[in-house]
């Protein structure tokens, strides 16, 4: 899906990170990308009541995520220029996807999260991403040859990038980062 990058696309993308920095969702976040671990759909259930602190934290992130992705979608914005700034989407889709499947077959609601999946799906590092999930606990995981070490680091840079850099920033920084609206007419 490309399309040509406009003003508006990056005016959005700038709102969708300035969302991104308010501080639950920073910690949503920060939970969802090193805290949350489950074996499958029956002991996230257990580990993760909906109304417990990490249940919150899931529906938060995975709802900030699917909104994202459904302006994508929806076509409110470029798809490769939201690649090119985003990957945590990717990680998400394939930390929570036993859980979205479990939830659209409990709440009979296939469609749930579909934005999310379909936008993460054809993220360029999606297949790397997924190849990678794939082998975990089948195999070890072999070192990679020289002519593939070039390739490793750039998956192993990709996984850093997943996770929430804005979380690191300095605890001191909690002044808020509203997007104002524009005051001028488009006449």
């Amino acid at each position: 899906m490309t399309s040509q990058a406009t003003h508006e696309d990056a005016k959005l993308l700038l709102q969708l990170y300035d969302l991104r920095r308010e501080k639950k969702l920073r910690q949503a976040r920060d939970f969802v990308g090193r805290e949350l671990k489950f074996k499958d759909f029956k002991d996230f259930q257990k580990r993760y009541p909906d109304a417990s602190k990490g249940g919150l934290f899931i529906g938060m992130v995975l709802g900030y995520w699917d909104m994202a992705c459904t302006l994508v979608a929806k076509g409110l914005i470029a798809e490769d220029l939201f690649n090119a700034t985003n990957y945590e989407h990717v990680a998400v889709w394939q930390k929570l996807k036993p859980v979205i499947e479990g939830w659209r077959k409990q709440y009979n609601y296939p469609d749930f999260a579909k934005s999310l999946e379909a936008v993460a799906s054809r993220h360029p590092a999606a297949a790397s991403v997924q190849g990678e999930d794939d082998k975990k606990g089948k195999a070890k995981k072999k070192p990679p040859a020289d002519k593939d070490k070039k390739s490793a680091r750039s998956d192993e840079a990709a996984k850093k990038a997943a996770k929430p850099r804005d979380a690191e920033e300095e605890e001191g920084d909690e002044e808020e980062h509203a997007v104002e609206p524009d005051d001028e007419d488009d006449d």
